[in-house]
């Protein structure tokens, strides 16, 4: 229970799910399965750039090793 008021709590803050402005349940109920749909999304998203990153990043410092610096 805590954990869903926390998501809904995050979606009012951070993907204005307060501003929700449809008028019939059914239309109301798409709508925030929608908003729901895309923070899962953006969450993964997220997730798979910053492994994507990581494993350049290790890439690149086992290619070049220790880099000294220019003087």
């Amino acid at each position: 229970m805590q954990l869903k008021e926390s998501l809904f709590g995050e979606g009012k803050r951070f993907y204005s799910l307060e501003r929700i402005m449809a008028h019939l349940p059914e239309t109301s109920e798409t709508v925030i399965a929608m908003q729901l749909l895309v923070m899962n999304l953006e969450k993964r998203l997220r997730l798979l750039l910053f492994n994507f990153f990581k494993v350049q990043f290790w890439m690149f410092k086992r290619l070049f090793g220790k880099l000294e610096p220019a003087i």
